[in-house]
């Protein structure tokens, strides 16, 4: 009989969960035996209790890997909060957000990458786009960014760039000193593709100041 399930014994399933998921896959498998090892289950597993266990996560495989994501989303903000690092420079406040939520998800690194792969199947791609887009978004939010412009979505879209290289990068490396210099690497460029983008509107000004002069 499945015991009754609050916010915190969802968490430790999902935990357990991506545990169990390099053996058993990303599968309704992996969640009965993660709640039969965190002992939310009185006696064998039935198959109403099935039921249930899948019901908490909608009967969707995905909505685990969404659920998934907003644990790492809260995981990254939390930690940022505790840093007290609100008077660091834009791109050390991304990179640190970064590295936050890359290290908090060091353990289950495995359960990651195969979470990665079902969600890039043609049928995932929308949802796996629009948690990669709030990611960003909690980033930059948390970086007191106020644009409402244009500029709102080029900086979501250019980070998700930089996070997903990042991530990408960070799955075969198991050093983090070198996740993080690779992310640094990774602003740098996108800091300077951002200056080279002001340089044409810095000419055009200084050429319009120097027509004055002339015309004066």
């Amino acid at each position: 009989m499945l015991k009754s399930i609050n916010k915190n014994s969802e968490g430790k399933l999902l935990l357990a969960f991506l545990k169990n998921v390099p053996f058993d896959g990303w599968t309704w498998k992996a969640l009965y035996n993660s709640a039969d090892d965190i002992k939310i289950i009185k006696g064998d597993l039935s198959s109403e209790d099935k039921i249930q266990l899948r019901d908490i996560f909608e009967n969707d495989l995905v909505e685990i890997v969404k659920r998934f994501n907003e644990y790492l989303d809260l995981a990254m903000r939390e930690s940022f909060k505790k840093s007290k690092q609100n008077n660091l420079r834009i791109p050390e406040k991304i990179k640190s957000q970064i590295m936050f939520r890359l290290t908090y998800a060091n353990e289950i690194k495995e359960a990651i990458r195969i979470s990665i792969g079902m969600m890039s199947l043609p049928k995932n791609s929308k949802i796996a786009l629009s948690m990669l887009f709030k990611t960003c978004d909690i980033i930059w939010r948390d970086c007191d960014d106020k644009s409402t412009d244009f500029s709102f979505y080029t900086k979501r879209l250019i980070l998700s760039g930089v996070y997903s290289s990042t991530l990408t990068y960070w799955l075969n490396e198991n050093d983090n000193s070198k996740v993080e210099e690779f992310l640094e690497r990774r602003l740098n460029d996108v800091s300077k593709l951002s200056k080279l983008k002001k340089f044409p509107n810095l000419i055009n000004n200084r050429s319009k100041q120097h027509d004055k002069i002339i015309i004066n």
